[in-house]
């Protein structure tokens, strides 16, 4: 108990740091909105000239982008710090972490506060209303109890991812260029359903890389779209599984690498 307490209290510190230059943190979420918004206007163009795109019409594609930046808002909230985790590293930051009677983990995850995790959030809540509304979902009590689930099942999974290259570090020291290739930018190709891509690539985002489970197969489930473009109908129910999986390795690999490290002696 007294440990949440103080996790509580370094998350309430770096939310007060955070918010200490306001306009910074203003223009921040303004630039992050732009970005989306930027992204949601790609989409717009592209369904105005083809109207669809591999069977998914505008509601249903802004639906999908809802479960993308919901898993990665809550997942940039929670778990922004591992990103620059490879700096703790270099500079013998780490060092002071593993003297403190807390976990090592739970020191750096909320070490950090990301502002970004507000726009996600605004984008995720427009485009859930918007998606919802022009796709004709109808929100049953099971649709609306599983939506969190959905959620919280995503964010293990892009949590988990993170947590692992994270790990990298405590064997090659700077990992910033497989954190810029395998966190930022793979992203981008759960932006449009991924059934557009080969079966190659499908299984790639299904069982190597499971991404695809962030939006794309739970998306199906909301939608009543069972069975359609899916290597197995199964697969749209398995986010909170996979997610249980990729962060149990997650935490795996971050003990194998904790018990790796060594001082850089800085």
């Amino acid at each position: 108990m007294e440990a949440i307490k103080i996790y509580l209290t370094l998350f309430a510190t770096s939310i007060k740091a955070r918010m200490e230059y306001k306009a910074s943190f203003l223009f921040y979420i303004f630039a992050i909105l732009s970005f989306y918004i930027g992204q949601i206007g790609l989409l717009f163009v592209l369904l105005s000239r083809f109207h669809q795109i591999k069977g998914w019409a505008m509601g249903e594609m802004i639906f999908l982008y809802s479960l993308h930046a919901f898993a990665y808002g809550f997942t940039n909230l929670i778990f922004s710090q591992l990103v620059n985790f490879d700096k703790m590293v270099v500079d013998g930051e780490f060092d002071r972490v593993l003297v403190r009677p807390l976990s090592p983990l739970g020191q750096v995850m909320f070490s950090k506060f990301e502002v970004s995790t507000a726009a996600h959030l605004i984008i995720g809540f427009t485009a859930l209303y918007y998606g919802s509304h022009l796709a004709g979902i109808v929100w049953t009590l099971n649709k609306a109890l599983l939506f969190p689930v959905i959620v919280g099942g995503g964010v293990l999974i892009a949590g988990g991812i993170r947590l692992m290259v994270t790990a990298v570090a405590f064997w090659t020291l700077r990992n910033q260029s497989l954190v810029h290739t395998v966190i930022f930018s793979s992203k981008e190709f759960i932006n449009y359903p991924v059934n557009i891509y080969n079966i190659g690539m499908q299984f790639f985002l299904t069982f190597i890389f499971p991404i695809a489970f962030i939006n794309f197969y739970p998306a199906h489930f909301f939608l009543d779209r069972s069975g359609e473009g899916l290597l197995h109908p199964a697969l749209e129910m398995g986010t909170p599984i996979v997610g249980i999986i990729v962060f149990t390795i997650s935490i795996f690999t971050w003990k194998v690498g904790v018990n790796h490290y060594q001082s850089t002696g800085s």
